[in-house]
């Protein structure tokens, strides 16, 4: 997640709510998940960047890989242990230094919170972290401009031709998109984009 003052401090003073909202859907997200953690080998180490209630680190340790939790929220951290019984580093995405550690990354909707300007330097270390061949799923909005919800939260969408230009300059390659729709927490209609890519090596 995003160090924005403004979105950090929403997920921090409504992380009970919004836990309530994220784990109520998390069943119909599955399929994206299980999508995912068919790729990985047996026993992956998997990175869940911006990992919210923790549901997914959850699904991934019940499968036998060994997952790591991190979010920039400590409301959500405390939410993630109490839900889920996941231990959650708390640190925003910048602060990734992780070499070659990853067979994979999941991040389901919170690189969306990160400032434009941050983008570039974060795929590059989404890149750094995961080993050669491992795999990166993105799930983020998608649309033309930046914006904030009447709850403060900043949304920076994605185009795909961004997108691809940040994964291919990162060192990803065989990417794959996929289009869908949801719904945010205010109950605003929200157009999605799906990613998988590989780090080349």
């Amino acid at each position: 997640m995003s160090g924005d003052p403004q979105t950090l401090a929403f997920y921090d003073d409504r992380a009970a709510d919004y836990a309530e909202f994220a784990d109520a859907r998390a069943e119909t997200l599955h399929p994206q998940l299980q999508a995912f953690l068919a790729r990985m080998p047996l026993g992956a180490r998997i990175l869940d960047l911006g990992c919210g209630t923790g549901w997914a680190a959850a699904a991934m340790q019940a499968q036998g890989h060994r997952a790591d939790a991190w979010d920039a929220s400590h409301g959500m951290a405390e939410e993630a242990k109490a839900r889920h019984g996941i231990e959650v580093r708390v640190a925003p995405f910048h602060t990734l230094s992780a070499r070659n550690r990853y067979d994979g990354i999941w991040c389901h909707f919170a690189l969306q919170h990160a400032p434009r300007e941050t983008r570039a330097p974060i795929f590059e270390r989404l890149g750094n972290a995961l080993r050669p061949g491992g795999l990166l799923y993105l799930g983020v909005q998608k649309g033309p401009r930046d914006w904030r919800d009447d709850m403060g939260r900043l949304y920076c969408p994605f185009r795909e031709d961004e997108m691809t230009d940040l994964l291919t300059a990162a060192g990803f390659s065989d990417l794959e998109y996929e289009a869908g729709t949801g719904r945010n927490f205010d109950g605003t209609p929200t157009l999605n984009l799906y990613v998988r890519a590989r780090r080349n090596g």
